[in-house]
């Protein structure tokens, strides 16, 4: 990937990240499956395991977009450290 391409990449990413629908989503979403949880039937395995891996995968995008925005600083950081 060229260096331009990483830079849009990050840029794209940093919009996601900061994007209010984006994070009206996830919360709805999140809201949706802890209804769904605390819905369910106590023996209702299904319904419970699908609402806790749903809450995991939503967490796991949100912390790699997240991850993905800050790279730049990250880079920016590491470099520094490297020139000392």
């Amino acid at each position: 990937m060229s260096h331009f391409e990483q830079e849009d990449l990050w840029r794209s990413a940093r919009g996601f990240a900061e994007d209010r629908v984006l994070a009206v989503l996830f919360e709805r979403m999140t809201e949706k499956y802890i209804q769904s949880w605390a819905a369910s039937a106590p023996d209702d395995e299904e319904t419970r395991n699908d609402s806790y891996y749903m809450m995991r995968a939503i967490a796991s995008l949100r912390t790699e977009l997240t991850a993905l925005a800050a790279e730049p600083e990250v880079v920016k950081f590491n470099s520094r450290l490297k020139r000392k």
